[in-house]
């Protein structure tokens, strides 16, 4: 009786695989298949939720706050009118509203930057944005005037406010909305802890011996003052001390509204006639911490003494704006986050509203 022959182990292994080759090239292809079909589900799953409108009074002037937009060569690829889609309804029914605008870089070419970020601020405005606040953050003074000459050709003067260049640093917007005069104004921290010094020479400076007459001459020409702070703060959810000195100085001066631009969402307080907002985050972002991908959206109902609001979380996800819906713990945490002093807020139409 012939002897069977003994295999290697490297033969055993070779024939192991020549055994198994075909049936995990079926395998292969299920499991990708499967992970496609995942991937195409948790896309679609995305819902976009829409931010509602909050109804007015027919003798109120609604106002609307936004935090930081930024509408770079890559976001831009998504469908603008889609990404922003959530919150249209609200802009449309503000008589008022503002944000602010990172510039981008979109190209080495001077003139493409200025025609790129033209259109970003031609599409806002186009969302019914009233005024827009520029931080630039990317191309030199030289730059920053020919785009705000640029906007002011097609926009008007009375449009962007402060971060133009050294000589507009004194640039407010001043408009009449409804028979009152609303103004609008932004500075920057300069002294704050920046990493990219080109911020200290385009905005308004941080300094009381600025602010406090440019406001109480606002103040005293206008009904109603909106000051946008660039605090200079990145990621840090806590209100500084300097943010509290600062904003009540600028209230002290004649702030009606003050409305914060950090990477995050930071606390609202009231302070004697002010409301404060000391961040309200990101619209768009791509940033990747889930925190620089939130904001609120504000809105006021004034009646020219008195104001209600509505704060309403939103996130940007695959691209898109959408009302943010926190679970138990989540809302928690932002409920935590955003109560300051004189705040207590009451759920309503996917927000919290309160009085002042």
């Amino acid at each position: 009786m012939k002897k069977t022959k003994k295999f290697s182990i490297e033969e055993r292994i070779l024939k192991w695989t020549k055994r198994h080759k075909k049936r995990n090239s079926i395998y292969t292809g299920v499991i990708l298949a499967i992970a496609l079909v995942l991937l195409v589900f948790a896309v679609t799953a995305q819902k976009v939720e829409p931010v509602k409108a909050m109804g007015k009074g027919q003798n109120e002037i609604k106002f609307t706050y936004l935090g930081n937009v930024d509408l770079n060569k890559h976001i831009r690829k998504n469908n603008l009118k889609e990404s922003f889609a959530a919150i249209s309804d609200v802009l449309k029914g503000s008589d008022y509203s503002t944000a602010s605008l990172k510039m981008a870089k979109f190209s080495n070419d001077r003139k493409t930057n200025i025609n790129k970020n033209l259109e970003n601020v031609l599409f806002l405005k186009g969302l019914n944005f009233k005024s827009l606040s520029v931080i630039n953050e990317v191309t030199d003074n030289i730059t920053a005037r020919d785009f705000m000459k640029s906007v002011e050709s097609q926009a008007g003067y009375n449009y962007l406010t402060g971060n133009g260049s050294n000589p507009i640093n004194s640039k407010t917007v001043q408009q009449t909305v409804k028979g009152k005069k609303i103004a609008n104004v932004s500075f920057t921290d300069v002294e704050s802890d920046y990493t990219d010094p080109i911020k200290n020479t385009t905005s308004i400076s941080l300094e009381p011996n600025i602010y406090v007459p440019l406001i109480k001459k606002l103040k005293e020409k206008n009904d109603f003052v909106v000051v946008n702070v660039d605090w200079g703060i990145t990621d840090e959810r806590s209100v500084t001390t300097r943010q509290k000195e600062y904003a009540h100085s600028l209230s002290d001066a004649g702030a009606d509204v003050i409305i914060g631009h950090n990477s995050v969402i930071q606390e609202i307080e009231k302070y004697k006639h002010t409301d404060i907002f000391y961040s309200l985050g990101n619209v768009t972002s791509e940033g990747f911490l889930s925190k620089n991908k939130q904001g609120l959206v504000v809105q006021q109902n004034w009646n020219g003494k008195q104001s209600k609001f509505m704060v309403t979380p939103i996130k940007s996800q695959g691209g898109k704006i959408t009302k943010s819906t926190p679970n138990t713990v989540e809302e928690r945490k932002l409920l935590n986050n955003i109560k300051g002093n004189g705040i207590e807020l009451k759920k309503e139409n996917g927000g919290y509203v309160y009085e002042h």
